[in-house]
């Protein structure tokens, strides 16, 4: 998918590069980017805010701290065409994977951020889940259900947040005696089918209810809690930027969603 984004090498690296590291690649990795500059720490639960201050002076206020190094940039280049990889290996089914390059959400700043960016961002997350968003939802009717049937499972999903590039994701297993061919057409065909007739009102609703849901549901844990505030936290977002998404997700419209469809997924 990728040429210059650091996205295109895998977490840990190459083989070949654990093969050559050395205590001392590790010593000045740690020594270079673990700082406090370049950290969060992030409490939640029933506590004493004062306690936890004192506690975090205490025992994290001694780190000396030091700036990051300077980083380069990694932009993308545009892309002029399709790219395709087909992958041999041992296994009893085959997997198809599309990614779609996207924009995503650029900030939220009391409410100042209605940019076309943004706005296509969150409709095209309204889009995935209007195919993958609920059980019975589109995908799932159209691929996996029915004697017609030609997947085991299909699925849709949009990067919304996050500090590097974005992608919009069709993916499938075809079912016995199917091929990936047959599961690709029918995924761009689900997603063509929104870019000519649109989405129905019911059909958006049922989405906007099943993420604010999801929203809601997550705040049962603290871990959860605790994980959010930091994501938002060094992303540079706003710590109400769940309640905001929400607000902003109920604004999406049917049009935004066929426009998106229509101009993402040539």
């Amino acid at each position: 998918v990728y040429m210059a984004s650091p996205y295109r090498r895998p977490v840990v690296g190459w083989m070949s590069d654990l093969d050559s590291l050395t205590a001392q690649d590790a010593r000045d990795f740690f020594k270079r980017w673990y700082t406090p500059t370049n950290a969060a720490v992030v409490v939640a639960g029933d506590v004493n805010p004062a306690q936890v201050l004192q506690w975090a002076q205490t025992y994290y206020g001694t780190i000396p701290s030091r700036e990051l190094p300077a980083r380069k940039p990694r932009t993308e280049p545009p892309q002029k065409g399709l790219r395709r990889i087909d992958f041999k290996a041992p296994a009893e089914q085959s997997y198809v994977s599309l990614a779609f390059k996207v924009p995503g959400l650029e900030g939220l700043v009391n409410g100042q951020d209605d940019s076309a960016q943004n706005k296509d961002a969150l409709a095209l997350t309204v889009l995935a889940a209007v195919l993958d968003g609920y059980s019975g939802a589109r995908l799932e009717r159209a691929l996996t259900q029915g004697e017609q049937r030609i997947a085991d499972s299909a699925g849709a999903s949009n990067d919304l947040i996050g500090r590097g590039p974005k992608l919009f994701m069709l993916d499938g297993v075809p079912r016995s005696g199917k091929t990936p061919e047959q599961v690709e057409a029918a995924l761009r065909d689900q997603v063509k089918k929104i870019a000519t007739e649109g989405v129905s009102e019911a059909e958006l609703q049922r989405v906007k209810t099943q993420w604010v849901a999801s929203e809601v549901y997550k705040l049962d844990a603290v871990m959860g809690q605790a994980r959010e505030l930091g994501s938002y936290w060094i992303q540079g977002l706003p710590l109400d930027t769940g309640t905001q998404l929400i607000a902003k997700l109920r604004q999406v419209s049917a049009a935004q969603v066929k426009s998106v469809a229509q101009r993402y997924f040539g």
